[in-house]
């Protein structure tokens, strides 16, 4: 494929590569460069300012352990909030729920979701027409702390903890979280940057939701599109995913989504929660810390635009 590569770095020693053909759109936001681009190993691919978002192969390596297991863990997920995730994947898989009735999609970048609404539909899959969302676009730690409405599940699908996103990582934005949930068996779920990659943020982000929430659960899937090991974690008072039954997950499965997922599964369950030494290697990294509003630098997470190319 004729084009150009795209170069991105995990951390200032790792990074990952794949090839680029012709670039199909792009926008010029607010906020940032959109770029949709053709590749020959993901399919189409959103480049915001460069940077690798999501790819139409295999996105639901992401998008899947970070939606069903939350909304799987609690009995009946009414009410959703989802922060970010302007693709509008985090989307489709909520709505895959029939007991869904409101989704409020709080976005900062009104121009991504109609750059993604018009280009990706390979990933958002209509979901931005469903009637049961609403939608509300603006500085999603704002809308938290101005709403007041509850949640039985919270999903936060936010880039990497840098520049003004990494206040959403802290101590005190998770209490807003947690007082927006509607009772101990809901769940706030949102990535965990990789214990392979970036061990450090790993452990800070556990610590931080540890800080706050008395139950907090770690999944690992392998995300091509983000070239490593991916950490995602559940936040709960009570409720959580990690010792659901595998039977009793394929038989909610059925009950409860209006389609199957590709990943999500009661034979794979048990590898998403699996004990890999990789999490407590990097749940011990001794730059593991809370994060907070006053210290909200991460210690080792990498800007990829460093190493784009």
């Amino acid at each position: 494929m004729s084009g150009r590569t795209v170069t991105e770095y995990l951390n200032p020693g790792q990074g990952m590569f794949y090839r680029a053909g012709d670039t199909l759109a792009s926008a010029r936001t607010e906020y940032q460069d959109a770029e949709l681009v053709d590749t020959s190993a993901f399919g189409r691919v959103l480049l915001l300012d460069g940077v690798t978002q999501v790819a139409e192969r295999w996105e639901y390596r992401y998008h899947e352990p970070l939606v069903h297991l939350a909304m799987l863990a609690h009995p009946e997920p009414r009410r959703v909030l989802v922060i970010g995730g302007g693709d509008g994947g985090v989307l489709r898989e909520v709505l895959r729920h029939r007991a869904v009735e409101r989704v409020d999609f709080a976005e900062l970048d009104p121009a991504v979701v109609s750059f993604s609404r018009e280009h990706l539909a390979c990933v958002h899959a209509g979901a931005f027409d469903d009637g049961r969302v609403a939608f509300h676009y603006g500085d999603g730690r704002a809308f938290v702390e101005n709403s007041s409405r509850t949640y039985d599940v919270v999903v936060m699908d936010m880039t990497d903890p840098l520049g003004p996103s990494r206040f959403l990582y802290t101590r005190e934005f998770f209490s807003e979280v947690r007082a927006r949930l509607s009772g101990p068996q809901a769940v706030f779920a949102m990535h965990g940057e990789s214990p392979a990659a970036r061990p450090a943020a790993f452990a800070c982000i556990g610590a931080t939701l540890r800080a706050v929430f008395a139950r907090v659960d770690t999944a690992l899937s392998f995300v091509p599109m983000y070239g490593t090991l991916w950490g995602f974690r559940y936040a709960s008072d009570a409720g959580g995913p990690a010792a659901m039954d595998p039977a009793r997950v394929d038989a909610m499965v059925n009950a409860r989504l209006a389609s199957r997922p590709a990943l999500i599964s009661g034979a794979l369950w048990p590898a998403l929660f699996a004990p890999d030494p990789l999490i407590a290697e990097a749940q011990a990294h001794p730059d593991g810390r809370v994060i907070t509003d006053a210290e909200p630098d991460f210690p080792d997470v990498f800007d990829p635009k460093e190493g784009r190319s």
